[in-house]
């Protein structure tokens, strides 16, 4: 019997955890009827879960054959979520300047600070609030610009989820220098630099992306 949470969240989390886990394998089907006798609940939290994971897109939902597992984020995929950033990440420099709040900035500084400070290792439980913050960082960026379209762009562009499955067995092995690159970006933003803040930014994402290559052990 699930407790805690809602029953569609427990569903939700657990199921997740079974696919970075490869307890449950790409391509796999998920049969809510199934899941249903498995955790003694009715179909609708399962559905509710499964919808979830896959607007995540760690799910696919194909026509007349329900949801399956997807495939792991290849070295392509992460390259261009991490060029579309740096497209959008980088063109906000003067908005961003401009418009920026002392509160906004305090955010920057204090999601910075947990990210360095917070406990981690190669466990999914470890890590996975430290992506989390660290993409809840760049969105008070985004959102600092005041642009509704882009923010809908970014939301849409959130391949948050999938990266839990592209650091799986790995943590985050770069967690100080990528809270140093932080830094220079806020220290752009607080000089008002939209040129240093667009460069800072740019390098940032673009080395991040090479940080995550090198650090793949299956490919």
């Amino acid at each position: 019997m699930l407790k805690n949470k809602s029953v569609s969240d427990e569903v939700y989390d657990i199921l997740k955890k079974e696919i970075i886990y490869n307890q449950l394998q790409p391509g796999e089907h998920l049969i809510v009827s199934a899941l249903s006798v498995k955790f003694g609940i009715s179909g609708i939290p399962i559905r509710e879960a499964l919808v979830r994971l896959t607007a995540e897109k760690l799910l696919i939902l194909e026509h007349n054959k329900g949801f399956r597992v997807a495939a792991k984020p290849c070295n392509n995929d992460i390259y261009q979520w991490h060029e579309a950033r740096v497209l959008i990440e980088s063109s906000i420099a003067d908005a961003v300047i401009e418009k920026i709040t002392r509160d906004e900035l305090g955010e920057l500084k204090r999601l910075n600070h947990d990210i360095r400070t917070h406990g981690h290792d190669a466990v999914y439980d470890n890590y996975s609030d430290l992506i989390s913050m660290n993409a809840e960082f760049h969105k008070v960026i985004v959102n600092a610009a005041g642009n509704s379209l882009i923010n809908d762009m970014y939301t849409v562009l959130d391949f948050g989820p999938q990266l839990f499955l592209f650091h799986e067995g790995q943590g985050v092995p770069d967690l100080d220098i990528l809270c140093d690159e932080h830094d220079e970006i806020i220290s752009a933003i607080e000089e008002k630099n939209p040129v240093l803040y667009s460069e800072k930014t740019r390098l940032h994402i673009i080395r991040g992306f090479k940080r995550q290559i090198a650090s793949r052990k299956d490919e």
